[in-house]
């Protein structure tokens, strides 16, 4: 499988203090990548870079290109972002919030031809908030809020979705809708990069996982391939490993990291 992203000695960060630094990794074309790590290891670094959110030193490729290089408009074209939750209190309606994702095809003084309506609609369906097109947005929960997000990139049709922590505001039942859509979109040949706390969440769902700690790479392989090995140095507690009758797995903090 192809590489997406290519990533060779790059730092970068904020205010002169760098988060991630000679980090190297390569991220694979039409696969579900799962960026796993304590707080603070650079995942939400990681994908603002390859979101074009933070400059960068070093090599940074898309496709055999460097991302610095790319015409905004373009890479609006290719790469959708979704950040963690961010509170939305504009008096803009979910139809109008979702739409924002078709600026890099109509601009932001056009008006939404027929093609832009219709990928605004399938995306409120695929995201589930249909029935809130015409609420407005800032009235809505975080979660619902959390699902627009989702919208607007499912709106702007990209190559590549870059989601920080999308799942962080929903409950159980819409964090798998999540997931699955990010499984759909993955098996339809685009690159998704979700950064996520719940490993047992996002790794059922994913194709590889890179692991960060420190602002470094520590591990790095095929999801069914995490374990013990992998999450305790990652995480400095030991896990223990439960597997469902069907075979699935999860992995939960030890008792026996922590003392009273």
């Amino acid at each position: 499988m192809s590489c997406a992203f290519v990533l060779e000695s790059v730092s970068c960060g904020y205010g002169g203090k760098k988060v991630l630094d000679g980090f190297s990794a390569e991220i694979r074309k039409g696969a579900l990548t799962a960026l796993i790590g304590p707080n603070g290891s650079g995942k939400s670094t990681l994908l603002k870079l390859l979101g074009g959110i933070v400059g960068y030193s070093g090599k940074a490729e898309l496709g055999g290109r460097e991302l610095r290089t790319m015409a905004r408009s373009e890479f609006g074209r290719t790469v959708g972002f979704v950040p963690q939750q961010t509170k939305i209190t504009s008096p803009f309606t979910v139809y109008e919030v979702i739409a924002m994702g078709r600026l890099p095809y109509c601009g932001l003084f056009s008006k939404l031809n027929a093609d832009d309506d219709a990928a605004v609609l399938r995306a409120a369906d695929r995201a589930g908030v249909s029935h809130l097109l015409f609420r407005r947005a800032s009235e809505l929960s975080g979660g619902e809020q959390q699902r627009v997000f989702v919208a607007v990139a499912l709106a702007q049709e990209p190559e590549v979705f870059l989601l920080d922590e999308p799942t962080s505001a929903l409950d159980p039942s819409q964090s798998v809708r999540v997931f699955s859509i990010m499984r759909e979109l993955a098996s339809e040949g685009r690159t998704v990069v979700v950064a996520a706390h719940d490993i047992n969440g996002a790794i059922p769902f994913s194709d590889r996982f890179l692991a960060l700690r420190g602002g470094e790479l520590a591990a790095q392989g095929d999801a069914s391939e995490l374990d013990e090995k992998v999450l305790a140095p990652l995480y400095g507690i030991e896990f223990e490993k439960y597997v469902s009758e069907e075979g699935g797995r999860a992995w939960h903090p030890s008792a026996k990291s922590f003392s009273l």
